[in-house]
């Protein structure tokens, strides 16, 4: 990924967004590697992820790269 920089709006609601969904990952790694939770429970865990802002931190990391992309 080349060095591209997302506006500081963008930066902090990014931040915000990526914050949540690491630590929610982390901890259901653990969960699903120590057998605490199924991994029939694994298309839940993405629809988790989904639902706490993914697409939106993939919408400003694309705008950043365009922003990129355009010099």
């Amino acid at each position: 990924m080349p060095p591209v920089t997302p506006t500081s709006e963008e930066s902090r609601e990014f931040s915000t967004i990526m914050n949540e969904i690491n630590t929610y990952r982390d901890e259901m790694t653990l969960k699903f590697i120590f057998g605490t939770e199924s991994l029939d429970n694994f298309d839940e865990y993405v629809k988790n992820i989904e639902g706490m802002g993914l697409s939106r931190a993939l919408e400003i990391q694309n705008a950043a790269l365009d922003r990129y992309n355009a010099r």
